[in-house]
């Protein structure tokens, strides 16, 4: 019997996942160069920006095409993989990664300090959820299988990101808790600080995912 030939992967998904990424960042730039004297970056969440100003104007609608710029990125990236025919359980967690971004690019946190709302519960959920969701896709993509996969020269290199993801989570998790807990004045943990670092371990790491369907173009 012939042995099965690795699916072939896109370079073209794997270019507009880059253009995605790239925007997301390059707006989140903007932000916290133009927000510093009214968002903390230490003390303050990336969700917090919607409540920013910018010559009088809502800074909400720059959020939100960030949160859109990455979740379109990451949908390129799930395509190159669809068509790469990764395990449907990595499809699927992505799928909730990107749904979350979307969410949270929707529906705006509760303004620190003020009352629980439904919108603001269900933004929560939704962040944390695909922040679990995503390290989970990458640690299942660099499963071992029969035929030779793409991802495999990274494993470690996606893994140990997947774990260091995961421990982010945890911290900022944690973090949050403790406050709603103590209340925002007795807060000890910099929830902002941490999930910026959150933020920076998954860009590295989706950027470690897109790598093998780049790879394909220089072939």
């Amino acid at each position: 019997m012939s042995k099965a030939l690795p699916a072939a992967v896109s370079p073209v998904h794997g270019r507009l996942a880059l253009a995605g990424m790239a925007l997301a960042v390059a707006i989140a730039a903007d932000l916290h160069l133009r927000l510093s004297a009214q968002v903390s970056p230490v003390w303050q969440t990336l969700s917090e920006y919607v409540y920013g100003h910018l010559g009088g104007r809502s800074a909400a609608p720059l959020f939100s095409a960030m949160c859109l710029a990455l979740a379109l990125g990451s949908v390129a990236l799930l395509a190159g993989l669809v068509k790469a025919r990764r395990s449907p359980a990595v499809v699927v967690l992505l799928g909730v990664w990107c749904a979350g971004l979307t969410i949270c690019a929707t529906v705006p946190v509760d303004p620190d300090g003020q009352a629980r709302t439904f919108d603001g519960q269900l933004h929560n959920g939704a962040a944390l959820v695909a922040f679990l969701a995503l390290p989970a896709a990458a640690w299942l993509l660099t499963r071992r299988g029969a035929a030779r996969c793409p991802w495999e020269p990274r494993r470690t290199t996606i893994r140990g990101l997947a774990i260091a993801s995961f421990a982010s989570v945890l911290i900022v998790l944690g973090g949050f808790v403790f406050t709603l807990i103590t209340g925002p004045a007795h807060q000890e943990v910099t929830l902002g600080l941490f999930e910026r670092l959150l933020f920076a371990v998954d860009l590295a790491l989706l950027l470690t995912m897109v790598r093998p369907l780049l790879a394909a173009a220089r072939r």
